[in-house]
Order: C-alpha cells, then sequence, then structure tokens
C-alpha cells in the first residue's frame, strides 16, 4: 500500500502534477492557434505469472496494455494551462475477465501574480478499477470499478529567494464504485482536507519548514468516518554537496467520529533524499509513515511504513538503466495482523529516436501475511513502447 494522496502532495509539491508527465521521448507538439497539442502514446506488453496475487492456484497470463494520451497547453505571460486526457486499455490474453479500460481527463492551472503570490490547481476526473486481488479480498467476477472526482490547490506567498514562505493548500476529493454495491459500498467515501506550511531560509538553498495538515474522510455507509491532523517539523534543501531532498518528521493524530471506535496517534514522517554522484548517476531514498485507511470489517485503520531506494545511471546518452526496491510494512489495527510487502524492479531505456523510447523491465512482488490466504508472490517481465510525433 502507497503513502496516502495527501501525503504525497505534500511531499513534492503540486508542481509536479502541473507539469507534463516525465518523459524519456521530446513529443513533438502541433500549434492550435496560441495553444499546442502533444499526442503521445505507450504500449506495454508481457507476462505475469499471478495476476489476482494469490496465494495459491495462480492464474499466470500474458498481458497487453495501451495507453493514448492527449495533451492541450497555453501559455500567457503570467500564467499556463494544461488540459490533459488518456485512457488506458488492459488486456489478460488468459483471463478476459481482468480486462478493463480506465480513463483520465484533469486540468491545470498555474497563475503567478507577481513576484510574491502563486496559485496553482488541479481538477481530475478518473475512471478507473481496482484489479481482482485475492490478498485484499477483492474476489469478484471482475475488477470493481469506480468513479473519482478531485480538486486540489496551493497559493504561495513569497518569492523564490524570499527569507520566508508560505503555503496553503486544500484538497477535495469523492470516489463512487459502479459495480459489486454489496462489496463496494463500504469503500466509498468524500475526502476533504487543508494544511498550512512556513518555510524559512537558513541558506541560500536550504530552507527549515513548519507544516500543519488536517484531513476528513466521510464514507457513505461504514462508520470509520475520521479526521487524520499532523503536526511537522523539518528541512528542505536544493543542489547541496550533490544532495536536495525534504525531511520531515512530527505527530499524528486520527480522531475516530464515532465513539466505540478507538482513536490513535503517535510519530509520523516523510522523507525524500536524491543524491547524484555523478550526472549521469542519481539515487533516490523515501520513506513515510501514515495512519492509512481500512476497507476489513473488523479494523479501523492501518499503520503503513513505507521504505524504497531507486538508481537511474545513464550509461550513454540514449541507454538508461532503473533499479528499484520498496519494502511497505502494514499493522492492522484491532487485529493480529502483520503484512510485509517488498517489490523489487530491474529495468533498461533505450532512446531510439527523439520520439521513440524502448524498454524492458521485470518486477518481483513478495508479500507475506501472518493471516492465511493474504501471501502472494508475482514475476513480471515486461516490454515497453513511448511513442509521440
Amino acid at each position: 500500500m502507497t503513502l496516502s494522496l495527501d501525503n504525497r502532495i505534500l511531499i513534492i509539491g503540486l508542481s509536479s502534477i502541473i507539469s507534463m508527465p516525465a518523459l524519456a521521448i521530446e513529443p513533438a507538439s502541433v500549434p492550435i492557434g496560441e495553444m499546442r497539442l502533444t499526442p503521445t502514446i505507450n504500449l506495454v506488453t508481457g507476462h505475469n505469472d499471478n495476476i489476482t496475487s494469490s496465494e495459491t492456484n495462480e492464474v499466470k497470463s500474458g498481458v497487453t496494455r495501451i495507453s493514448p494520451n492527449i495533451a492541450l497547453q497555453a501559455e500567457t505571460e503570467n500564467a499556463s494551462y494544461l488540459l490533459n486526457y488518456s485512457f488506458e486499455k488492459g488486456v489478460f490474453h488468459s483471463s478476459s475477465a481482468d480486462n478493463y479500460l480506465d480513463h483520465d481527463l484533469s486540468a491545470t492551472i498555474n497563475i503567478i501574480g507577481n513576484s510574491r503570490n502563486r496559485i496553482d490547481v488541479y481538477a481530475g476526473y478518473r475512471k478507473g478499477h481496482d484489479a481482482r486481488d485475492a490478498s485484499t479480498g477483492s474476489t469478484e467476477s471482475e475488477p470493481l470499478e469506480f468513479d473519482v472526482k478531485s480538486l486540489q490547490g496551493i497559493y504561495t506567498y513569497g518569492g523564490k529567494k524570499a527569507k520566508g514562505r508560505i503555503e496553503l493548500s486544500g484538497l477535495y476529493e469523492d470516489k463512487q464504485y459502479t459495480n459489486f454495491s454489496a462489496t463496494t459500498d463500504s469503500k466509498e467515501y468524500s475526502k476533504h482536507g487543508a494544511g498550512a506550511a512556513f518555510y524559512y531560509r537558513v541558506t541560500a538553498k536550504t530552507s527549515a519548514l513548519f507544516e500543519i495538515n488536517r484531513n476528513s474522510i466521510d464514507y457513505d455507509t461504514s462508520n470509520r468516518d475520521n479526521t487524520n491532523t499532523k503536526y511537522l517539523t523539518g528541512v528542505k534543501w536544493e543542489a547541496t554537496a550533490k544532495t536536495s531532498g525534504e525531511i520531515k518528521a512530527g505527530w499524528s493524530d486520527k480522531d475516530f467520529d464515532d465513539a466505540s471506535i478507538a482513536d490513535t496517534d503517535g510519530g509520523t514522517w516523510d522523507a525524500i533524499i536524491t543524491w547524484n554522484p555523478k550526472t549521469y548517476s542519481t539515487f533516490t531514498f523515501y520513506t513515510g509513515q501514515d495512519f492509512s485507511e481500512a476497507s476489513e470489517a473488523n479494523t479501523s485503520f492501518i499503520d503503513t511504513k513505507n521504505y524504497g531506494l531507486n538508481w537511474d545511471h545513464f550509461w550513454n546518452d540514449r541507454l538508461k538503466s532503473v533499479i528499484s526496491y520498496n519494502l511497505t510494512e502494514e499493522d492492522y489495527s484491532n487485529s493480529t495482523r502483520d503484512d510485509s510487502t517488498k517489490s523489487f524492479t530491474l529495468g533498461l531505456n533505450h532512446d531510439t529516436q527523439r520520439w521513440l523510447n524502448l524498454g524492458l523491465g521485470y518486477t518481483l512482488t513478495d508479500k507475506n501475511s501472518n493471516v492465511t490466504g493474504n501471501s502472494y508472490k508475482t514475476n513480471e517481465i515486461m516490454f515497453t513502447l513511448q511513442a509521440s510525433l
């Protein structure tokens, strides 16, 4: 289980959402008046030896995913705009019941009022799915389908070189499932939150930070409605001694509306550190803790800890290798259940042309649980193609 959306926003900032997705290729755009239209396409095909993440009776299948994307961009003197649409068709050649079609539509606006004022806004609509997963109890005859509406924004006061900078953030998210209501009703929710962060520049490239954020989630049918408040302090730095990053630590309180459910609190942290020993080699370490939401009947939350390391290395101008390792530890409340999930990825990417990137990757996922039926192992090998105009 990854860290929640709102925590990821606070780690990396909305700027990563507003920019185009990271591409190995250099896509060409088609001018449309004052706007630019940029089409791209991703194709992934390969094999997975356990597509439903089962402890026993694994189902092996060839897998193909195709993902076209269209981005429409426009810029003015003080603002930039991006409208993005993509869909992903997933085909499991030995298990058609697991096929899916997802859609993503998003709009982003970045407004710079002057050197001290900036507004970033993101709105999204996603028609997605939860894959059948025996380890989480999602064993219906088809994937669970859902609609997610989201709205996020950050207002920043203070210039990049100012001694102090304030960021005020807000988010709203609504998730509704469209099939298997007996299974999915308890998973539906609406979420809203707000946060404030103050950055104080200590040196030219290093700032101390103080942050408070509060997020509330209201379930449609479950009694697990709760509010999570975090108090964090830390440091953020850029390109100091070949490193950059952000480290935050503090305290988290999770309070449930239902008095019969015990509240919880404890230490929390988020950190991401990038190290460039050479210009062509990058190591990224990340870790975090969160009281994650739970869908199990007798569990009110999951104490989730995440650790990861990624290494990108360019062997020449066209060939890059990627090695990554991730460990997620989950401690279920009101239960003796403890899960540990390890994943390892090894990949190669080749920039064949400006408009074409080819890749080959292998991923091993190994989940161990002390509850029977929740452990599994998967091996997936995939060939990827990324292309544009």
